[in-house]
């Protein structure tokens, strides 16, 4: 089956078949290199890309539902001035990401950056339940987030 959808703002052209996942299609033929199969189960966050900007397990999505999508990875972010500032940033709060979930954590705060309204800290420490890892502490990440968009101007009042 033919299908395209956008990646990281280029159109793909991939020939897939019925039973390949998206993380697959994304790293074989797309050569995606911040995705990793680690469980593939959806637990552990590894292979997590924004797909219409939500985060979605790659390793448990059907390669045919990335028809006619949006999809981002981190290779997208990793020359924006935002990217790196977070980086800059969780760096300075202490937070050694692991290798495992480095990419997953930054996309989940390029998601919140990028979102309109700002997010809130409750809305920030609930998106690491897509990345499951103990190299991070919940509060650093929110702190860091927040400091960038309010560095950024975009925040909105907090309740």
């Amino acid at each position: 089956m033919n299908i395209e959808f956008d990646l990281n703002g280029r159109v793909q052209k991939v020939v897939i078949t019925s039973v390949e996942r998206a993380i697959d299609v994304l790293t074989r033929q797309c050569g995606i290199k911040s995705l990793s199969g680690t469980c593939l189960e959806g637990l552990c966050g590894t292979c997590l890309i924004l797909l219409e900007g939500k985060p979605v397990y790659s390793c448990l999505m059907p390669a045919f539902m990335l028809r006619d999508h949006r999809v981002e990875t981190t290779e997208y972010f990793t020359k924006m001035r935002e990217y790196s500032l977070l980086n800059s940033e969780l760096t300075k709060e202490g937070s050694a990401l692991c290798s495992s979930c480095h990419n997953g954590i930054m996309l989940m705060g390029m998601m919140l950056i990028r979102s309109v309204p700002a997010p809130t800290r409750g809305e920030i420490l609930s998106s690491l339940s897509n990345v499951h890892c103990d190299s991070i502490d919940p509060d650093d990440f929110a702190d860091a987030v927040l400091k960038i968009i309010q560095h950024l101007g975009i925040a909105r009042k907090m309740p």
